[in-house]
């Protein structure tokens, strides 16, 4: 989908480079190659903002987890959802479906309602992108693979959940959920929840099969 946008609007991409070292107005890759730029935009290092020394944690900071619940490995007292934990894509919707789980967890601990009835989480990633004349929905089931090369990749057992497409109609979708969301976290209530939420459900699966496709 990227390649086809950026292929409408004369963009040139390229993938899998790795850079090596960045000069007064050249990128050097480690394959050898090196581009020219005029503007160079980079993104900072991809690390944790706190650091958390007594507590277990990758190269990185992130503090490690057990994927279902999010608690920090060796302290089940303590859990680390959204962007603190070591799940390797930090999204808000990824960082939602962890703070649910983390909560169920937590009223199953305190009800003590034994043994624990999971409702683990289960990584799904949703976005919007915005275009200028249109704007990319993206649903995407996600499993974590422990290669550091590629952390995650798309669920082999996705089915109609991979959803993927374009459309003016999803800009629409997006400030639905802008809407939505505040109203939901002011009243101290879960997003996933109530009449406003199956409704929005219902027509986000109603777009989802008119304007999404899945992979091909």
């Amino acid at each position: 989908m990227v390649e086809q946008e950026f292929a409408a609007r004369g963009i040139e991409g390229h993938t899998s480079a790795e850079v090596d070292k960045v000069g007064e107005d050249a990128v050097r890759y480690t394959d050898g190659t090196a581009r020219p730029f005029d503007l160079l935009i980079a993104f900072p290092p991809y690390v944790a903002a706190v650091d958390h020394p007594d507590l277990p944690h990758d190269d990185r900071g992130f503090l490690r987890t057990l994927s279902a619940t999010r608690q920090v490995q060796g302290h089940p007292q303590i859990y680390a959802p959204g962007d603190a934990g070591d799940f390797p894509v930090k999204q808000a919707f990824l960082a939602f479906l962890q703070a649910d789980a983390v909560a169920d967890h937590i009223d199953t601990v305190v009800a003590l309602e034994l043994p624990y009835r999971p409702s683990p989480f289960e990584p799904v990633s949703m976005c919007v992108t915005e275009m200028p004349d249109k704007a990319t929905f993206a649903q995407v089931p996600l499993e974590e693979t422990r290669d550091p090369a590629l952390p995650v990749r798309a669920s082999a057992d996705a089915g109609d959940l991979y959803r993927v497409g374009t459309s003016p109609l999803w800009r629409l979708g997006k400030k639905a959920l802008g809407v939505y969301l505040p109203v939901r976290f002011r009243a101290g209530r879960p997003f996933p929840g109530g009449r406003p939420w199956q409704a929005m459900q219902l027509a986000l699966d109603g777009m989802c099969r008119t304007l999404a496709t899945g992979p091909s």
